[in-house]
C-alpha cells in the first residue's frame, strides 16, 4: 500500500508538473504566433550630464541593451510605436523617456543629472570613499536587478537562490531537523560572513543560525558581495568576508506576488513603494511563507520541515539637491519551523523525535548623510535589534535572547585624486541562555578606523585600511588591508588585495547551531582566531562578453572546532585547533550578453584543509566541493518572455562522522523557469532539480546511532527535497 500511494504521488506530481509547463509554454508562445513581425526603426540617443558625454551608460527598452560610446552615442533598433527608454549610469540619476518609434530614423537627447545618493548606497555598504564600484580598488561583486528578477521566480520566499549565484558563495543546510542554512564565502564557515541590509547588520552582529530562509527578494535593487578577509572595513564579525543586501527605492514599480509549490509551499508578498514629493519616499514589504512538512523518501524523518513565516519591513527615504541624505527602517520576522519525524515514523531506536524552533525577531536602523562641504561628507549609521527564540529537541527546551546595537560615524575629505576617512564604531552583541547555564555573554567592542584612497592616475588607484578594536573580552588588536586596481586599458582591469583580521568566537557554530548548547560545556580560554587573506582578480570586457578570473589564499590561525570531552559523544567542548586551518582556489567567470540570448557559465576550484581536532591529523574540510560549476541559459525578448536553463554541478565533498561513507557522491541537477508577461501579470513556472537528484538516494538520513550531542542525522551534502515545480504570478501596478 505504501509503494502504491508514492507511484500515485509521483504521478500526481507528474501531472501537475507537465500541465503547468504546457499552459506556460503556449502563453509563450501565442503573442508570436498571433502577430507577424512588426516593423523596426532606429532610435539615435546622446547621453550627457553637465554637458558632457557620459560613456558606457546603460540603454534599455525591452530587451534590447546597448552602452554608449565615448561620445555619449548609442543606437537601438526598436518596433514602431511608442516605446519606453531607460537610461543609467552607476552615480548617475537613472531617466525614463518616451520615445515614438517610426520607420528609418529617431534622435533623442538625454541629460543625466548626478545623483550622490545612489554614490552613497554603494559606498556606505562596501568601502566608504565615495567613489564608483566601477573605480574601487576593492572588489565589490555585484548581483543587479536583473538577476534578481531572474531568482525571483525560482525562490520567492527566500534569498538562498540569488546567494548562489555569486561565485564562490555556498548556500550550506547545517540542519535536517528545522532546515537551517549558513552561507559560506570560499569555503570558510559560515559565522564568518557578515550579513548587511542596506549597510546595516539588521540581522544581528553574527551570522550564525541566520537563515537565508527569512529573507525575501522581492524589494531588493542589488546584492553585493566583498570575498576575503574584511575586518579591516567591519570589524570583528568579517573575517570570511560580506553579504549586503540593497533594496529598492520609492519610485519602483509595486507589486503583489503569489507562488505554489509542488511539494506543499505557498508564498505571498506585497511591495509598495510611493514617492510622496522630490524629497520624501517611502516602501513597505509584507510577505508570509508557508511549507508543510513532507517526508520524500518515506523513512519517517521529514526531508522538508514545516514552516509558517511573516516578514514586515517599512522604509522611508529623504534626499535633498544638496546631497544630503536620511534613510530609516524597522522590521519584524515572527516565524515557527519544526521537523524530526513525522506521524507514524521513528528512530532506529524506535522512538519519535520531535524539533521545533520558534522565533521572533525586530529591529531598526537608520543612516544619514550630511554634506559639509564640497569636499567633505559625514556618514551617521546605527541599528538594533532584538531576537528571541525557543528550540526544541525533542522533550529538551533551550530558550534564548539575543540583542545587538551597533552606530558609526565616519567623515570623508577629499581633494585632487585623494580621498581619506575616518571613524569611530561601536558594537554590542548581548547573549542569555534562559535554559543552559554558562552560556551568557556581553561583548561591547569600540573601534576607530582610517581608510586612504590615491588615485594618481586613470589606470592605477590604491587603498589602504587599517581598524583598531578594542573587545571587552578578547583584547585589542589591529586589522589591515590593502588593494590595488589597475586598468591600463578599457578592456581589462585587475585588482590585487590583502589584508589581516580576526573573529571573536562565540558559543556558536554551524555544529552548536545543530544540537543546541546544553551539551557544551561553559566557553573558558578560547582565543581569537586569526586571517591573513589574499587575492588577485582579473577581469576583461569584450563587446557582449565579459570574462573574469580569481585567484585567492587564506589562512585562519586558532580556527575554533567542537569536540566529544574525553570521547564521550555527550559532553562537550570548543576548543582552539593547534594548527591553522588553510585555504585556496581559483573562480572563473564568463558572460556572453547578445539580445535576446544571455549565456553565464561558471567554475569553482577550492582545497580548504584543517585539523581534526579529536585524532590530531589533517584533513579536508568537510562539506566544500574541491570542484563547482554551472551554466545559464536566459532567451528574453522584448521584456515579455523569458525562458530559461541551468545546470550545476556539485563535485566530491569530504564528510566528517558520517557513518556510511567518507566521500560525497558528485551530482548534477538542472533547472528551467518559464516566465510571460500579460500586461501587468508576470506568469512564471520554475522547475528546480528537475533530474530528481536526492541524497537519500544513495545513503539514509538518520543514522543507526546517536553522534555528538545526541545528533541522528548525517549532515547534508545534497538536496533532500528532490524534484520541486513551482507556479506563481506577479501583478505589477
Amino acid at each position: 500500500m505504501k509503494g502504491s500511494r508514492e507511484v500515485r504521488a509521483r504521478q500526481s506530481n507528474s501531472h501537475f508538473t507537465w500541465r503547468a509547463l504546457l499552459v506556460l509554454v503556449v502563453l509563450a508562445l501565442l503573442p508570436r504566433l498571433a502577430t507577424a513581425e512588426d516593423p523596426k526603426g532606429t532610435v539615435i540617443l546622446r547621453v550627457v550630464s553637465d554637458g558632457r558625454p557620459v560613456t558606457d551608460a546603460s540603454i534599455r527598452s525591452g530587451s534590447v541593451h546597448v552602452l554608449t560610446d565615448p561620445k555619449g552615442m548609442a543606437s537601438l533598433v526598436l518596433p514602431v510605436g511608442p516605446r519606453t527608454v531607460i537610461v543609467a549610469k552607476i552615480g548617475l540619476a537613472p531617466d525614463t523617456i518616451k520615445v515614438d518609434v517610426l520607420a528609418g530614423h529617431t534622435e533623442s537627447f538625454i541629460d543625466l543629472r548626478e545623483a550622490i545618493l545612489e554614490i552613497a548606497e554603494v559606498v556606505v555598504s562596501s568601502t566608504r570613499t565615495d567613489r564608483r564600484v566601477a573605480d574601487e580598488p576593492t572588489r565589490v561583486e555585484v548581483t543587479d536587478r536583473e538577476d534578481v528578477e531572474e531568482q525571483i521566480a525560482a525562490s520567492p520566499g527566500n534569498v538562498a537562490e540569488l546567494l548562489a549565484e555569486a561565485g564562490g558563495v555556498r548556500v550550506q543546510t547545517t540542519s535536517a531537523g528545522v532546515g537551517g542554512a549558513s552561507v559560506r564565502v570560499r569555503g570558510l564557515s559560515g559565522r564568518y560572513t557578515k550579513f548587511l541590509s542596506d549597510g546595516l547588520p539588521l540581522f544581528g552582529l553574527g551570522a550564525e543560525g541566520l537563515a537565508p530562509l527569512q529573507i525575501s527578494p522581492i524589494d531588493l535593487q542589488r546584492v553585493e558581495v566583498i570575498k576575503g578577509v574584511a575586518s579591516a572595513l567591519y570589524g570583528p564579525t568579517a573575517l570570511g568576508g560580506v553579504v549586503n543586501l540593497v533594496s529598492q527605492r520609492s519610485g519602483a514599480r509595486r507589486e503583489l506576488m503569489l507562488n505554489r509549490t509542488s511539494r506543499g509551499g505557498t508564498d505571498a508578498a506585497w511591495w509598495d513603494a510611493v514617492r510622496w514629493s522630490g524629497r520624501w519616499g517611502y516602501t513597505f514589504l509584507a510577505c508570509g511563507d508557508f511549507q508543510g512538512k513532507k517526508d520524500v523518501d518515506g523513512d519517517g524523518w521529514a526531508d522538508i520541515p514545516f514552516h509558517q513565516r511573516v516578514v514586515l519591513r517599512p522604509r522611508i527615504f529623504w534626499a535633498d539637491s544638496a546631497g544630503n541624505s536620511w534613510f530609516a527602517t524597522g522590521g519584524f520576522t515572527g516565524e515557527n519551523r519544526g521537523g524530526g519525524t513525522v506521524d507514524g515514523g521513528h528512530l532506529p531506536n524506535g522512538q519519535a523525535f520531535r524539533e521545533e524552533l520558534e522565533t521572533r525577531r525586530s529591529d531598526v536602523g537608520s543612516v544619514a548623510r550630511l554634506v559639509l562641504g564640497p569636499r567633505s561628507v559625514l556618514s551617521l549609521r546605527g541599528s538594533a535589534t532584538g531576537e528571541w527564540r525557543t528550540h526544541f529537541f525533542d522533550a529538551a527546551r533551550e530558550r534564548d535572547r539575543r540583542s545587538t546595537q551597533f552606530a558609526e560615524a565616519a567623515f570623508a575629505w577629499s581633494w585632487a585624486s585623494q580621498v581619506i576617512v575616518a571613524g569611530v564604531a561601536v558594537e554590542r552583541d548581548d547573549y542569555r541562555a534562559l535554559d543552559v547555564a554558562g552560556m551568557d555573554y556581553d561583548f561591547v567592542t569600540p573601534g576607530i578606523f582610517t581608510e586612504h584612497l590615491w588615485s594618481p592616475l586613470d589606470w592605477f588607484s590604491l587603498s589602504s585600511s587599517a581598524r583598531l578594536d578594542l573587545h571587552s573580552n578578547y583584547g585589542n588588536y589591529i586589522s589591515p588591508r590593502v588593494s590595488a586596481l589597475l586598468r591600463p586599458g578599457r578592456t581589462w582591469n585587475a585588482r590585487l588585495s590583502a589584508g589581516t583580521g580576526v573573529f571573536a568566537p562565540t558559543p556558536f557554530t554551524e555544529e552548536t547551531e545543530v544540537i543546541g548548547l546544553s551539551h557544551l560545556r561553559p566557553i573558558t580560554g578560547l582565543g581569537v582566531e586569526r586571517a591573513q587573506g589574499a587575492s588577485l582578480d582579473l577581469g576583461g570586457n569584450f563587446g557582449p562578453l565579459e570574462l573574469d578570473a580569481s585567484v585567492f589564499t587564506t589562512v585562519i590561525e586558532h580556527p575554533v572546532f567542537l569536540r566529544p570531552v574525553k570521547q564521550s559523544a555527550a559532553e562537550l567542548e570548543l576548543v582552539n585547533a593547534a594548527e591553522p586551518s588553510r585555504g585556496g582556489g581559483v573562480e572563473l567567470f564568463a558572460r556572453y550578453k547578445h539580445e535576446p540570448l544571455a549565456i553565464t557559465a561558471s567554475y569553482a576550484y577550492l582545497d580548504q584543509t584543517e585539523l581534526d581536532v579529536e585524532r590530531g591529523i589533517r584533513r579536508e574540510a568537510p562539506l566544500n566541493p574541491r570542484h563547482a560549476g554551472g551554466v545559464t541559459i536566459v532567451w528574453e525578448e522584448e521584456d515579455d518572455t523569458r525562458i530559461g536553463l541551468e545546470a550545476y554541478y556539485t563535485g566530491r565533498q569530504a564528510l566528517a562522522d558520517d557513518p556510511y561513507r567518507s566521500a560525497s557522491k558528485p551530482y548534477l541537477f538542472v533547472d528551467a523557469l518559464v516566465q510571460q508577461r500579460l500586461g501587468r501579470v508576470v506568469a512564471f513556472l520554475h522547475g528546480e532539480n528537475l533530474n530528481d537528484f536526492r541524497q537519500t538516494g544513495f545513503d539514509p538520513l538518520l543514522r543507526p546511532t546517536p553522534s555528538l550531542g545526541g545528533r541522528w542525522t548525517t549532515d547534508v551534502w545534497a538536496p533532500l527535497e528532490g524534484r520541486t515545480i513551482n507556479l506563481g504570478i506577479r501583478w505589477m501596478y
